[in-house]
């Protein structure tokens, strides 16, 4: 099976555009094998629920928490609500930047998950130095991995997905050596604890580029290096390889590439190069 993706798109159709964590969401959608019956959803800060309709289409059931839309299923504050049950998986999409406590909003979320939950959060990637107006708190990579690591999640067996100029993304679960009295200690030294759930080495110094394509255990998503041209350009982007048992949905969506980078299909043919904002895939 292979997704349709056009680079001439009609943007007044009706169709769902992902402009934030398409990515990490598609990888963690099409690389499940299957979904437990029952098996329940929580998306933080939703907005107007493009995230919650592509989950909805695999039969899923979603709630809805987001304080500016009175349609969703919980018009409050993610940190102020009580709720009343636990999630399978927990969408975080660009809304830990902006958080004052990042800390204890990650505590929370880390909460409402079941044992084998998964969390899927993303954040921007961009230039650390870059003021940009509600951004209180820094999604990039290395102190998004930290805050996870530190919270209780094991980055290392999850998944990253580090999309240049564009965002930090990781579908994570919680790490079997975490204890809840960590949430007293303050993040000044690492410790084995903290190694041992991250999928880069921690060390002072290392820097990560703002703009690069960085990915670990991902299955849908790959990075490739297509031709070179005379002036030694590459073509550089994401391989998008659905899996062979994957069930046709029709379901369609929009994802915003942000001009970042080129799309592949499995056979490493080009689908998108670097003048696509939105593409729209087809699965």
């Amino acid at each position: 099976m292979v997704s349709r993706l056009q680079k001439d798109i009609d943007m007044t159709k009706l169709i769902q555009k992902l402009e934030w964590s398409g990515f990490a969401l598609l990888e963690y959608l099409l690389s499940r094998k299957n979904f437990h019956q029952g098996f329940k959803v929580l998306d933080i800060g939703g907005g107007w629920g493009s995230h919650t309709d592509v989950i909805r289409s695999f039969g899923l059931s979603v709630e809805m928490i987001d304080k500016y839309n009175e349609t969703a299923e919980f018009s409050y504050d993610f940190l102020k609500h009580n709720f009343e049950s636990k999630y399978d998986m927990i969408l975080c999409s660009h809304v830990i930047e902006h958080q004052r406590n990042p800390g204890f909003f990650l505590d929370k979320i880390y909460d409402l998950l079941n044992d084998d939950g998964h969390l899927i959060i993303s954040g921007p990637k961009h230039p650390a130095e870059r003021f940009v107006e509600g951004h209180i708190s820094t999604a990039i990579l290395p102190i998004l991995l930290q805050m996870l690591i530190y919270a209780g999640f094991d980055c290392k067996k999850g998944k990253m997905m580090s999309l240049s100029g564009i965002e930090n993304s990781f579908i994570v679960q919680k790490a079997s050596n975490f204890t809840l009295d960590e949430r007293d200690e303050n993040g000044f030294r690492w410790n084995q604890k903290h190694h041992d759930r991250s999928p880069i080495e921690l060390k002072a110094g290392y820097e990560v580029p703002a703009f690069s394509l960085n990915l670990n255990n991902c299955e849908i998503f790959k990075v490739h290096i297509g031709e070179i041209d005379e002036k030694l350009n590459a073509q550089i982007g994401l391989i998008f390889n659905i899996p062979k048992e994957y069930k046709r949905k029709n379901l369609q969506f929009y994802i915003n590439f942000y001009k970042q980078f080129c799309l592949f299909d499995s056979n490493k043919n080009l689908l998108a190069d670097r003048t696509n904002d939105w593409v729209l895939f087809e699965i």
